[in-house]
């Protein structure tokens, strides 16, 4: 869910992002050629509803409500309805500078009706069994073959990143191309066309369950954009 900077105005505010609710789900798949990989890609596929139907509006009034925060007055302006779809590939590149040191640079696009745009970043992880993981992505980590010990299955490091992403497209921000209601209703912004953003966090893995903890410092995503597009969150993941 996104809102604009100032919850307490009714009507949608000029210059600043529209509210916009996004409930999907997807699939993906890494692979690779040998159990300690260099070269890894990256695959997934996205789908789900952007607009009332995501509920978000719903749902942060719900939490609000309950940690007696500010009741969001604008959400009867959000992005309309609209399914949308989206793909992204991934290449990385692995490189173990030691047994407790990696590089991992990537580049990646991303097309569809949610987001079109190419990234290049790369991330610096510190850690232990760094080679069980095959990339510091937010939201993938894997561990491959049986481990003699229970320290062979401990996999734990820290890591930062820096990305840039060049957009052509972004439907939270811009509303839909293919249909005209968000832009007759003047919820679309200015983008930047260039995103760069610093990403930090922890990783702990225990054989095939994983906890991550991760922060993103990112740029302005449109001009004039009044609230810092920063976050944190908490991901726990189970590989197959």
């Amino acid at each position: 869910m996104y809102a604009p900077s100032d919850l307490t105005k009714p009507y949608h505010i000029e210059g600043d992002r529209p509210y916009a609710g996004m409930i999907y789900g997807g699939v993906g798949y890494e692979f690779f050629k040998d159990y300690n990989p260099y070269w890894t890609h990256y695959g997934e596929f996205d789908f789900g509803m952007i607009g009332p139907a995501a509920f978000c509006g719903h749902t942060q009034k719900f939490i609000h409500k309950i940690l007696r925060c500010r009741d969001p007055q604008g959400w009867h302006n959000q992005l309309h309805n609209e399914f949308v779809v989206n793909g992204q590939w991934w290449e990385k590149y692995n490189w173990y500078l030691c047994d407790y040191v990696a590089l991992v640079p990537r580049v990646g696009v991303l097309a569809g009706t949610i987001q079109d745009a190419v990234e290049v970043g790369c991330d610096l992880k510190i850690g232990w069994n760094i080679k069980n993981d095959v990339g510091s992505s937010i939201m993938f980590s894997s561990s491959y073959g049986k481990l003699r010990s229970w320290l062979d299955n401990l996999m734990a490091y820290v890591y930062v990143g820096v990305d840039e992403r060049a957009y052509l497209y972004n439907h939270i921000l811009q509303g839909s191309f293919i249909r005209s209601k968000d832009k007759d209703a003047h919820l679309d912004v200015d983008i930047r066309p260039f995103v760069g953003e610093v990403q930090c966090g922890a990783c702990l893995q225990f054989r095939r369950f994983t906890v991550k903890y991760y922060m993103v410092f990112r740029q302005d995503e449109f001009k004039n954009q009044k609230n810092a597009p920063n976050y944190a969150g908490l991901a726990f993941g189970w590989s197959w």
